[in-house]
């Protein structure tokens, strides 16, 4: 389940028309993204997830959605299912993706169209051996809600691109994360939730 809907972010913006619908959808992922990439916190769940060192495999699908199998068919016994939000750590399909319906034990649909995310590998394959992947549930603290609308809102109403990495002017600062950027006072509202980056 994502961090919050688009509903959410309007009640916590005050914002009552459907002016900005669109474009709150498209940024409610990229700010996830941001929010874990800003605190190297991927709010990962320590109960419900699996590691593997064989038998995945990511399929990109160029007709239907991008999927993940399991020659175990240990998903569901991991208690991973439709709706959950997850990340992927290890190989090159590492990120934050939403399991879709359809999800069996042996297959989880990613994302909702024919997203070619994925880039195709298989555990199993001498030719592109993909290494240890974890893949774990992800918890959102409701706490974020606030945060993540405004960080939405001020994407909307003040982006101003820059590739610098942040800037300064008197006791007002922006902060770049990803290439978007934000003001640290909004940015310093996460800070309890950051880990510390060990390399």
């Amino acid at each position: 389940m994502a961090l919050m809907t688009a509903a959410e972010v309007k009640a916590f913006i005050r914002e009552t028309s459907t002016t900005y619908d669109t474009l709150i959808g498209i940024y409610i992922p990229l700010i996830e993204e941001d929010i874990c990439e800003y605190l190297n916190n991927w709010f990962r769940d320590r109960v419900i997830f699996i590691e593997y060192g064989a038998g995945l495999a990511f399929v990109g699908s160029c007709s239907s959605r991008d999927f993940i199998t399991d020659d175990a068919g240990d998903f569901s016994t991991a208690g991973l299912s439709s709706g959950m939000d997850i990340v992927i750590d290890g190989g090159s399909n590492g990120g934050i993706y939403s399991i879709s319906s359809g999800q069996s034990s042996v297959t989880l649909n990613i994302g909702t169209t024919a997203n070619k995310v994925f880039v195709d590998q298989d555990q199993d394959a001498s030719f592109n051996s993909v290494g240890k992947i974890r893949i774990s549930r992800m918890v959102w603290p409701n706490s974020l809600k606030p945060i993540a609308a405004k960080m939405i809102w001020y994407q909307i109403d003040n982006n101003k691109p820059s590739g610098a990495a942040s800037e300064k002017i008197d006791d007002y600062s922006i902060t770049y994360v990803n290439g978007r950027t934000y003001p640290q006072q909004l940015l310093s509202g996460l800070d309890r939730y950051h880990q510390v980056r060990t390399h």
